[in-house]
């Protein structure tokens, strides 16, 4: 596992659009900072911490990019390229990425206390959106109709059943229910990275999707 994180990090330089994904990845760390402040502010923002679960995606869309290379295709790492080294990479920065949104949601329990509940049930959805988009990582890049299915499902389950969960108060209103929200989301997580291992494996010899890889990198392969 340490090995294929090592794998992951140093082939990174060498993916494609990496410019282009840091400014992905800087617009959507100051979105998420905007979200934080405003929940400082007293001002209720359901999509705190979703931004920084895009975040943890975009190493694996850079190092993904690789396996369209056909001196990648053709060597003998070309396998964990495609299995195991993404999942280990989007797995450990999905967690990382949750542990802050953790931090923060304590930060934001500490100075409104009556935000408990509504607090923890926003880590479980977390965890429940990191789940599935970890999930559909293990396929996402190999079938465009995977890529559309993943996007509607996630905008779909956020339109109808966001507000209702935050709305909640079924693990309670004091500052256990927030460490159990966040042991949920961290155990939902984990279930999304082995799901997306099985699904990795299982969709191994199917070729990369240009579609889901971009349409300037297609009209350069």
């Amino acid at each position: 596992m340490i090995n294929d994180m090592k794998m992951g990090i140093r082939l990174l330089r060498y993916g494609y659009g990496i410019k282009t994904n840091l400014v992905l990845l800087i617009v959507c760390t100051v979105v998420d900072m905007l979200c934080f402040a405003l929940e400082l502010a007293g001002i209720t923002t359901p999509l705190d911490g979703y931004m920084l679960l895009a975040c943890a995606m975009i190493p694996v869309q850079i190092l993904f990019s690789l396996n369209a290379v056909d001196i990648v295709l053709a060597s003998p790492v070309r396998k964990k390229l495609q299995t195991s080294v993404p999942t280990v990479m989007s797995l450990c920065a999905t967690l990382a990425a949750y542990l802050i949104i953790a931090l923060k949601k304590a930060v934001i329990v500490l100075i409104y206390p009556d935000k408990t509940a509504q607090s923890a049930m926003h880590l479980v959805f977390l965890g429940f959106l990191a789940a599935v988009i970890l999930a559909f990582t293990g396929v996402l890049y190999k079938s465009f109709p995977a890529f559309l299915v993943m996007c509607f499902s996630l905008s779909g389950f956020i339109s109808f059943f966001m507000m209702s969960i935050l709305r909640s108060d079924f693990l309670g209103e004091n500052m256990g229910s927030l460490v159990r929200g966040a042991l949920i989301g961290v155990a939902l997580s984990l279930a999304g990275g082995a799901l997306e291992y099985a699904l990795s494996v299982l969709f191994y010899k199917k070729p990369v999707s240009k579609k889901v890889l971009g349409e300037k990198l297609s009209r350069e392969l």
